[in-house]
């Protein structure tokens, strides 16, 4: 049977992610406090977790005049919101968050800073004095230095990076070799002198292939063909 059991702040139970600090020694009122330590933390947002496997949970702190709103929540649950301000008297070793007739399973309890909750009371202190559990706390694994991350986790999963350009972006140009039709550019013959068109374009396929074309070259070679056969025949006559 389970049975309910007190934990102190500075147990491995709980695990403070933040700029957390143990109490002051110069505080006049730290004897106040149950074995007259706390972990106190001015900063919005830090937290402290307490992980349980039981059916019952209480965390208490302190009210006091320079402390502001403090939210507690149990597995993923909303936040309940508490003014922890108090002024004559200071009250200390107060009920700051409960849970009650929970399953008997594992449970996890965030206590939260949340001084700019409500700006026109109070100030920046939240503090943690003890909690209490009907069944057993688990130990974080960050330990309880006051910096450490609340069970930090390393990723395992895949990365995936996207390698198409979004919709109406172009994309980059990469230069290679140049093709073979590239490198064989046809110049027109009318270009002789190694003259280059006024507005620096290459001749047409057109004009280059007529350039090249067998009807224009076929009278070329019949006359040289008729000049060769008339000078062998003067010279055999010769």
């Amino acid at each position: 049977m389970s049975t309910t059991q007190s934990f102190d702040d500075t147990s491995p139970y709980i695990a403070y992610k933040g700029d957390w600090n143990p109490q002051q020694s110069t505080d006049p009122f730290v004897a106040k406090y149950k074995n007259a330590t706390f972990h106190g933390t001015t900063e919005d947002g830090d937290t402290a977790t307490i992980v349980f496997v039981g059916t019952d949970v209480m965390v208490f702190g302190a009210k006091r005049p320079n402390h502001g709103f403090l939210s507690g929540s149990i597995d993923g649950g909303e936040k309940q919101y508490m003014n922890g301000t108090a002024r004559d008297p200071e009250l200390y070793q107060q009920v700051l968050f409960e849970a009650h007739n929970l399953d008997n399973a594992t449970h996890t309890v965030i206590m939260t800073n949340e001084p700019f909750y409500d700006t026109g009371v109070g100030g920046l202190w939240f503090d943690i004095d003890f909690f209490s559990v009907n069944g057993t706390p688990i130990a974080s694994v960050s330990g309880t230095t006051s910096t450490a991350p609340i069970n930090s986790v390393t990723y395992t999963g895949e990365a995936t990076f996207q390698t198409v350009p979004p919709s109406g972006i172009d994309q980059p140009h990469i230069g290679g070799s140049p093709t073979a039709v590239q490198l064989a550019v046809s110049v027109a013959p009318s270009l002789s002198g190694g003259q280059r068109p006024v507005n620096n374009q290459v001749a047409s396929s057109n004009d280059a292939h007529q350039c090249i074309s067998p009807t224009n070259i076929f009278p070329s070679l019949l006359g040289s063909l008729f000049l060769c056969l008339m000078l062998s025949h003067f010279r055999r006559l010769s």
